[in-house]
């Protein structure tokens, strides 16, 4: 029987490839898997939002499927889209927030399928949050998580707009062969709201449909260059949670699982897909992957939550499915307990210290809870969510260096502000807890702006009530050294380091407030050493621990010392413009011109507009004879920092040393248009663009 059933597996083998190679079989369509981040079903034009500027997604709609009711499991990046291409909720697939969690060898996912099935696989995301180091990267040949490194802030944004994004996947669009999946992914309209022109003026004081109308555009030039590619194309476009825009209290996402966030954009268009129909029964982000294998005619994805609601496109009947929410974010970054909940037909549950009942048809905006009034309805579906997740096991990774730095990083998003407080009055209400949130991000707007005097009290306000709130521990302390109050400082991040002692972010903070208590007390900077180092240890890929204990040791003298961390920090698999700045800056002092130049472009290669980097490669290219170099990186410093000395150096470049006489009236021209009414130089520039502009 053994040898038989060999002999069958050969011959089906044969016939296989046989079938594969038939000229008259016709090749499966390729794939466009387009993620919209933070977008709300109700702020597209398909959906009935009149203010919306969305043309390219309303006529995706039209020439195909729009579903209705769409729900994500989760109003978090990662666990969505883990659901998304796994077809399970987060409770098993195991990854149940932005941060400490990996996607692991285990389930199988879409990309891998696929790709098993002979397509080419490429993706590129927008935001450090789908970074490969959480393992989303799972079956893509081609994975491109590259994004813009802002200027260093105390909460800065890594992100690239999709205009960038795009342009990354159509410089490579000819490298994808035959039946391709190409997943893009856009993160515009996440906080901060910062349209681009003319998005900006048009939506005024409405931001965030600024974003979602520029995301649109793009998504707009995407396709057609997609299609133009691949005339035989399935198009899928789905959002992976919403924005909750100050519904229940809470403005952005992660908290609440109410509707504002969980119901998202699904739409479908292209082969295999009937035109012009919507789907109002529910479906669910978990039916997508088996969705696409049904319209593609393939399998692969076993023992999974979602279905294939190809049916429901055809008109079919099928039976209507329960779907699982919930965030973990909560529990993670305050402390606080965790919803979860459970949609069945028109009833949305929702597990908390004080439960939650809603029916949507009646009250899409859940604001009438009606868990008090219909008790035996909502201990029906209590019971149903707890003979789901009675079992479940929450458990993190958190020793995982890259998954440390993982959350580092995301703390920038404003995702979590330390450690994993769950545990510390994990009985707490979210809905008791959100109004704290405005009090954090008082506090953290007061520092950023350099009022941090300012956002103590809304921070001591918030500590009274949740006392151990690390986040809210780590901002008071930045807003009492940036009130010149060291030594409180000091002491309140050591509050935070009783709460959370294996937190690299707290040992961070507090070896930076010992720095400044250091400039009064010796012994504090050895203390500051140390807690650096202990940083290090937790998380070995910490870019501002680096930066930060280097430039202490600098200011202590000891630039070799400062050097060594750094090399550390490259040696530990830091990418970061500004390590590469200063190994740059260092070796330049110490007169190693050539590797001096290696590090500031590698600064460049990760942050094109790097002030600092273009600066000095502007000089070394001068002094080193190389004048059209030097030209370049003048012409791209001036775009970064216009200012009229950097426009004036230009223009006597191009003039003395490359001849362009009209380049140089352009700089020129520039410079004077920079410079201020007194500057004495005005008069040179304009004498300068007279004798240019008369000719030879």
């Amino acid at each position: 029987m053994r040898i038989l059933s060999m002999l069958m597996f050969v011959v089906f083998a044969v016939n296989l490839s046989a079938v594969a190679a038939d000229p008259q079989v016709p090749a499966p369509p390729s794939v466009l898997l387009v993620t919209l981040d933070t977008t709300r079903a109700d702020h597209l034009g398909c959906y009935g939002a009149g203010f919306a500027a969305t043309p390219a997604l309303d006529a995706l709609a039209a020439s195909g499927v729009r579903f209705d009711e769409a729900i994500s499991p989760a109003p978090l990046t990662l666990p969505s889209h883990a659901s998304l291409f796994t077809g399970l909720v987060p409770r098993r697939h195991g990854v149940r927030d932005n941060t400490l969690y990996r996607l692991g060898t285990e389930p199988a996912v879409l990309a891998e399928v696929l790709r098993g099935h002979g397509f080419t696989t490429a993706a590129f995301v927008s935001s450090v949050v789908l970074d490969r180091v959480t393992g989303i990267d799972r079956g893509f040949e081609t994975y491109d998580d590259s994004v813009r490194v802002g200027e260093r802030e105390a909460f800065d944004y890594r992100e690239r707009a999709a205009v960038q994004t795009n342009d990354s996947v159509l410089s490579r669009l000819d490298e994808l062969t035959g039946p391709f999946f190409l997943w893009v992914h856009y993160f515009d309209p996440h906080l901060p709201y910062v349209p681009p022109e003319p998005f900006r003026e048009r939506f005024g004081d409405r931001p965030y449909d600024g974003e979602i109308a520029f995301m649109d555009q793009q998504f707009g030039r995407l396709l057609a260059a997609v299609k133009k590619k691949s005339p035989s194309l399935l198009v899928v476009v789905a959002g992976d949670h919403g924005e909750n825009l100050g519904d229940h209290g809470e403005d952005a996402h992660g908290v609440f699982i109410y509707q504002s966030t969980q119901r998202v954009p699904l739409l479908m268009a292209g082969v295999g897909v009937p035109r012009g129909r919507v789907v109002q029964q529910r479906v669910g982000l978990v039916d997508v992957a088996p969705t696409i294998l049904e319209l593609l005619n393939l399998s692969g994805l076993h023992d999974i939550d979602g279905v294939s609601i190809a049916p429901l496109m055809r008109g079919e009947e099928v039976r209507p499915r329960d779907y699982e929410l919930e965030s973990f974010y909560p529990a993670h970054a305050y402390g606080w307990s965790a919803p979860r909940g459970l949609v069945r037909g028109d009833e949305k549950f929702i597990l908390l210290p004080r439960t939650e009942l809603y029916r949507l048809g009646d009250d899409p905006g859940e604001k009438n809870n009606l868990a008090p009034t219909r008790p035996k309805q909502s201990s029906k579906l209590e019971e149903a969510l707890w003979a789901l997740v009675e079992d479940d096991d929450t458990g993190t990774s958190d020793t995982d260096p890259e998954l440390v730095e993982q959350r580092r990083r995301l703390e920038s998003l404003g995702y979590v502000g330390g450690s994993s407080t769950a545990g510390h009055g994990d009985e707490i209400d979210p809905k008791d807890g959100i109004g704290w949130i405005a009090d954090l991000d008082a506090g953290r707007l007061a520092y950023q702006t350099g009022r941090a005097a300012e956002g103590v009290e809304p921070l001591q306000r918030l500590l009274t009530s949740n006392p151990n709130n690390v986040p809210a521990l780590l901002a008071l302390a930045m807003c009492y050294l940036g009130s010149g109050m060291a030594e409180r400082a000091v002491d309140t991040d050591r509050r935070a380091l009783e709460i959370a002692p294996d937190d690299d972010l707290v040992h961070f903070n507090l070896a930076n407030a010992l720095v400044t208590l250091g400039e009064t007390n010796p012994s504090a900077r050895a203390e500051a050493k140390t807690h650096y180092e202990h940083a290090l240890e937790l998380n070995p890929r910490f870019a501002d621990a680096y930066l930060n204990y280097s430039s202490f040791l600098q200011r202590s003298g000891s630039d070799a010392e400062a050097l060594a961390v750094l090399e550390r920090a490259r040696s530990s698999g830091v990418r970061d413009p500004d390590v590469e700045t200063r190994i740059g800056v260092i070796q330049l002092k110490a007169g190693k011109v050539e590797s001096a130049k290696r590090a500031l472009r590698g600064a460049l290669e990760l942050n094109p507009r790097a002030e600092g980097p273009l600066e000095a490669m502007a000089m070394i290219s001068e002094r080193q004879g190389h004048h059209a170099q030097a030209a370049d990186y003048f012409a791209r410093l001036l775009e970064v920092r216009p200012t009229s000395r950097i426009a004036f150096t230009l223009g006597s470049i191009r003039l003395d040393h490359l001849g362009d006489r009209d380049g140089a009236r352009s700089a020129f021209e520039r410079a004077l248009a920079l410079s201020a009414p007194d500057d004495p130089i005005r008069a040179a520039l304009v004498e300068l663009i007279a004798e240019l502009s008369a000719g030879p």
